[in-house]
């Protein structure tokens, strides 16, 4: 009987904190302002670019001495803007903080790995990330980029 009278409270009080963060989330701006959007979308076609530009450097005779080392320096900008420029909801703030922190992460592979494959399987990664951080924009009201190849 003791058990019951205790767990009863409890399960409320556990009912009451899951629902509250719930509750708050509804309260969220659903959009973005449309500056925001495009020098986010922009921050992100470039590392797209970038990213393009390295495998077709990689698939014909690379000119640089080191295209990766280039590849990484570039996308740096990129990556902390992106950064600066965190969507305020929570939930897709903390998604895109996880997809850009997954970048820098490859970013390093990029710029240190001494095997060619983990260099490629790190431009998959940036590929990915930039392709689901799209994701997340249109779940905030953010209109498509260009249409990418399939």
């Amino acid at each position: 009987m003791m058990t019951a009278t205790l767990l009863s409270p409890l399960l409320l009080a556990l009912a009451a904190g899951i629902a509250a963060p719930a509750h708050a989330a509804g309260r969220e701006p659903a959009s973005l302002p449309p500056q925001t959007c495009q020098s986010i979308r922009h921050e992100l076609d470039a590392v797209a670019t970038h990213v393009s530009e390295a495998r077709a450097e990689r698939a014909g005779a690379a000119t640089a001495p080191d295209p990766y080392l280039t590849l990484a320096r570039a996308l740096e900008s990129h990556l902390d803007a992106l950064h600066a420029n965190l969507p305020a909801p929570a939930t897709q703030r903390a998604q895109a903080s996880v997809l850009v922190s997954d970048m820098r992460d490859a970013l390093v592979l990029v710029r240190g790995a001494t095997r060619p494959d983990a260099r490629q399987l790190a431009l998959q990664r940036l590929d990915a990330d930039q392709r689901l951080y799209n994701r997340v924009l249109e779940t905030l009201g953010c209109s498509a980029s260009r249409p990418t190849a399939l």
